[in-house]
C-alpha cells in the first residue's frame, strides 16, 4: 500500500470527529517559502479579523525518511485529523492522498494551483497513463472551486484538472498580488530618493552581500524548467555556454541560476551564482532585470512586472513534439525573442532585442485583474 493511501486511510478514520467550523488547512504540496496564494489568502483573511485557525500540511511534512519519523507521525496523527475536520482545504497542487479520501459534506476544497496562467500544458491536458488520469480524476472530484486568474484560460483549466467548467472561477490569482505590492514600494521608494532610477531593496543588498558579484551589475536570471526526460534534465545546463555570456555580457549582467524543483540532475558549473535554493521566487523575480526563460510558467508572473524577457529554446522542436506542448501557440503569443543557439540568446541581449509590449500582451492574455486585490475578491467570493 502506498503512502497517499496510507494518510487518506489515517484521514478518514478521523472523520469520527465533527467539523470545526473555523479550521482551515492549507495544504503546501509545492514548497513555495512561505509565499504564493496559500499565505496570500492566510493574510487576508487575518488582515479583515475571520475567525478562522490555519494548519498547514508541507511537502516536508510528507517526506519518507528516518530524520523525518516524527514529522510522519504527526502527519498521520495530529494532522490527518485537523485535515479531516477542517471546514476549509486549500491546495497549491494536485494532492493525490486526496482521491482515497472521503472528505465530510460540509468541507470545502479550493485549489489555488502554484502557476499562473496556462502557458504549457499539464494534468489532463497531457497523454497520461489510465490509472493516473482516474486518479486526477477522482481528486478534483472533492474540489469546489479551482481559481483561475483569467476567463480566456477557463477551458484549460477544466481540461487540466478533468473538472467540469463551473468549478472554475475567473476571480484572480491571490499570488499576484505580491508583484503589484512591490511595484507601489519601489514607486514609493523612487519618490523618496527624487529619482527615477531604480532604488536598491534590502533584499538586493542582502543578496549583494552574499554574491559580491552582483554588485554594481543587472541580475540575468536563468530559470528552466524541467523536463519529463531525466537524461535531458541531466543535460539541461550543456546547452549553456556560461563563460561566454560571461566574456561578451559579464560587464554589464550577472547571471544567476534558478533550476525548477521537479529537474532531476543538472550540475551548475562552479563560480556560476547558484539561486535555486533561494527560499522566495516571488521576491527573487522582483530583484531580477532580465529573465532567460523556455517554456515555464515563471514567465506569466515575471510578466506582471513588464520587464525583459527572452526565451532559450534549444530543444523547441524536440519539446514540442516529444515532451509537453502548449495551451496557445507558443510562437505567436511568446513574451519575447525565441531563441535556439548561444550567439542569438547573447546577440538579442547585447541589442537589446526584446519587446516589451509583447511582454505586456502575453501578461495581458494570462491575467484579467492588473492590480494587488486579486486575494480581496476571492476572499469576498469564498467568505462573503
Amino acid at each position: 500500500m502506498n503512502q497517499n493511501k496510507i494518510f487518506a486511510m489515517c484521514v478518514n478514520f478521523f472523520r469520527i470527529f465533527p467539523v470545526k467550523k473555523n479550521r482551515v488547512t492549507l495544504i503546501e504540496k509545492l514548497d513555495t517559502g512561505g509565499s504564493g496564494s496559500l499565505y496570500e489568502l492566510e493574510r487576508e483573511c487575518k488582515r479583515r479579523g475571520l475567525p478562522l485557525t490555519f494548519h498547514v500540511i508541507r511537502q516536508a511534512d510528507y517526506r519518507m525518511s528516518p530524520s523525518n519519523l516524527l514529522g510522519l507521525v504527526k502527519l498521520f496523527t495530529r494532522k490527518a485529523y485537523l485535515l479531516a475536520s477542517s471546514s476549509w482545504i486549500f491546495l497549491n497542487d494536485n494532492f493525490m492522498p486526496m482521491a482515497y479520501m472521503k472528505l465530510s459534506e460540509d468541507t470545502r476544497v479550493v485549489q489555488l494551483w502554484h502557476g499562473m496562467g496556462s502557458f504549457k500544458k499539464f494534468g489532463g491536458s497531457l497523454d497520461l497513463e489510465p490509472w493516473l488520469r482516474q486518479e486526477l480524476e477522482d481528486v478534483n472530484k472533492h474540489v469546489d472551486y479551482i481559481l483561475a486568474s483569467s476567463q480566456s484560460i477557463r477551458d484549460n483549466y477544466r481540461e487540466a484538472f478533468i473538472v467540469s467548467e463551473d468549478k472554475v472561477v475567473c476571480v484572480g490569482c491571490p499570488q499576484a498580488d505580491y508583484y503589484f505590492r512591490m511595484m507601489k514600494e519601489e514607486a514609493r521608494r523612487r519618490t523618496r530618493a527624487g529619482s527615477q532610477a531604480p532604488v536598491m531593496s534590502s533584499h538586493r543588498r542582502k543578496l549583494e552581500e552574499k554574491y559580491p558579484a552582483l554588485r554594481g551589475k543587472k541580475l540575468a536570471l536563468y530559470a528552466p524548467t524541467f523536463r519529463d526526460d531525466p537524461d535531458k534534465d541531466r543535460e539541461l545546463l550543456d546547452h549553456f555556454d556560461f563563460e561566454e555570456f560571461d566574456r561578451r555580457l559579464g560587464d554589464q549582467y550577472c547571471l544567476a541560476v534558478r533550476l525548477h524543483p521537479q529537474i532531476q540532475s543538472s550540475a551548475i558549473p562552479e563560480g556560476v551564482v547558484d539561486l535555486t535554493d533561494y527560499p522566495n521566487i516571488r521576491r527573487l523575480l522582483c530583484m531580477t532585470d532580465l529573465l532567460i526563460a523556455d517554456y515555464s510558467s515563471v514567465a506569466v508572473e515575471y510578466s506582471l512586472l513588464a520587464r525583459p524577457i527572452v526565451l532559450y529554446a534549444f530543444d523547441e522542436d524536440w519539446y514540442l513534439a516529444k515532451d509537453r506542448n502548449f495551451y496557445f501557440d507558443y510562437r505567436q503569443t511568446a513574451p519575447g525573442p525565441v531563441l535556439h543557439t548561444m550567439e542569438d540568446l547573447i546577440d538579442t541581449i547585447e541589442k537589446e532585442g526584446w519587446d516589451l509590449e509583447k511582454v505586456k500582451a502575453f501578461a495581458r492574455l494570462h491575467n484579467e485583474y492588473f492590480d494587488d486585490r486579486n486575494t480581496e475578491r476571492v476572499v469576498d467570493f469564498l467568505f462573503g
